[in-house]
């Protein structure tokens, strides 16, 4: 008898504290812009109901309804979306906003506690650790590895005879064979066998964003209950006996190497893994731990992005065969055919630059960056309560004709020196500030080299000339509906 009203007395000041909660949120923001929002449930209601292309769907229609300033009330938290360059370079200037947001902490369990998710004196000690993994000497070493790995998949695409293929999970395999062997030194042979590990990364991702925006999936009590919790945890089995099992065979080398003087790496090239494995390089011992979770930081970081990137290059190639003349004769004028490529090929391909640039800038493989607000502050008059996530609409703002006139033409001159006297903080493809992309020219190179290899031997072509894709949003932009293009011998 005694046990009922406890209960009840509990639910009670639960409700309670959950309704002051939901006080608090409409007295503070409930007058920013955006979707009529329940006082009890927020935008929840709606949103529980979008997949992540009618979801994109719905953060661009915001964005044209809206403003540059949209809220999206998620129960428990509310996201404010801002893609003013102005109120970016606010956040992005400032240390108040430099803890990641804890919407990324459903990636935690995956990625554990690395370079992308920690934050404070952590996050700044190892950074600086793995600055050196990004040496233009140790990238120079890389450039073989993209190299070999473009030529298996430019064999794939001319083994179609031009019929048309969806280029984005090819695109995807290319990605892993290179992310694997420059960041763990091991052939995974993506590209040309089936493999658990490729689907484990596959699922994962696609599993971790659906949490992110959904109520049910966000909570972990909840998250069990639903169909994609068993795909899931096995997923996560997968990727954590293949990473531990390379990183203990490569520390036992690091020892058996050191104590035999032998160099290492293949053909003298260091992979990330053992960099981190050489205090003498890094200038601490990362335990095996904290080597799991910065491989799997880059893992995840290095083979979406990268894919979604070469989709939408070639999509655009495809879609302006000018653009792709140019860059095709600018490939045979300066990369010799019967020579490997090297970093100075690279460098002087200046117009591929400019493509890379616009395509980045129409289709930014990260769309939105987020942060989280670690005390009550306020941000353009708006006052933000401690745990509110604010995140930086890339997507929109590249996309925006104040920013950039007539956005929807893909103009790669856009980015020449004489038109490229716009605020800085209005073109982030790889965030900025102290938490930007730490291997940015490390994608730089890999996007060329691959880039260069398919349409020297390629031309591409759209079936259809006025496909324009959907788009569907997860950790990365990618095509709702596959990218199906046509590679034709030339």
């Amino acid at each position: 008898m005694f046990v009922l009203p406890v209960v009840i007395a509990l639910l009670g000041v639960l409700v309670l504290r959950f309704v002051a909660f939901r006080y608090r949120v409409f007295r503070t923001v409930g007058n920013v812009p955006g979707p009529p929002a329940n006082f009890f449930l927020g935008n929840t209601q709606e949103l529980i109901h979008y997949d992540t292309q009618v979801f994109f769907d719905k953060l661009m229609e915001y964005f044209h309804r809206y403003g540059t300033i949209v809220k999206l009330d998620l129960l428990s938290k509310c996201w404010m979306i801002f893609s003013s360059p102005s109120d970016i370079e606010h956040i992005i200037s400032s240390n108040q906003f430099n803890r990641k947001s804890m919407d990324y902490d459903t990636l935690q369990e995956w990625l554990g506690n690395g370079i992308l998710l920690d934050h404070g004196s952590s996050w700044f000690a190892n950074r600086r650790a793995l600055t050196g993994a990004f040496h233009f000497k140790i990238l120079d070493s890389y450039v073989p590895v993209f190299e070999e790995q473009a030529e298996v998949l430019v064999r794939k695409l001319l083994a179609n005879a031009g019929k048309v293929v969806d280029i984005f999970p090819l695109a995807k395999l290319y990605t892993l064979d290179v992310i694997l062997e420059t960041s763990m030194g091991v052939r995974c042979r993506a590209q040309l066998e089936d493999s658990d590990y490729v689907r484990a990364v596959s699922d994962l991702s696609r599993i971790t964003f659906w949490r992110m925006y959904n109520a049910i999936g966000y909570s972990d009590w909840t998250f069990r209950l639903t169909k994609h919790y068993k795909t899931y945890q096995e997923a996560l089995r997968v990727n954590r006996e293949f990473t531990t099992s390379v990183i203990k065979q490569r520390r036992a080398q690091v020892v058996a190497n050191a104590s035999t003087g032998v160099q290492e790496g293949a053909k003298g090239r260091l992979s990330l893994l053992d960099i981190l494995l050489r205090s003498d390089l890094t200038g601490r011992q990362f335990t095996d731990d904290e080597v799991y979770s910065q491989v799997n930081n880059f893992m995840f970081a290095g083979h979406d992005t990268t894919s979604s990137a070469i989709t939408f290059i070639l999509y655009a190639c495809a879609k302006y065969p000018d653009v792709q003349q140019r860059a095709y004769e600018e490939i045979c004028s300066l990369v010799p055919p019967d020579q490997p490529l090297d970093q100075q090929h690279i460098n002087n391909l200046k117009y591929l630059d400019l493509v890379i640039k616009e395509s980045f800038r129409m289709f930014p493989p990260v769309p939105y960056f987020s942060r989280t607000i670690e005390r009550d502050t306020t941000l353009n008059g708006i006052q933000l309560t401690k745990g509110t996530a604010i995140t930086f609409g890339a997507y929109m703002m590249h996309n925006n004709p104040e920013y950039f006139p007539e956005p929807d033409q893909f103009r790669p001159e856009r980015f020449d020196d004489e038109e490229t006297k716009r605020n800085p903080f209005v073109y982030i493809p790889f965030s900025a500030g102290s938490r930007n992309c730490i291997g940015q020219k490390f994608a730089l190179n890999e996007l060329k080299t691959v880039l260069s290899k398919t349409l020297r031997r390629c031309k591409v072509e759209l079936p259809d000339p006025n496909f324009v894709p959907k788009m569907r949003m997860e950790l990365v932009l990618k095509p709702a509906n596959g990218m199906h293009l046509r590679f034709v011998p030339r």
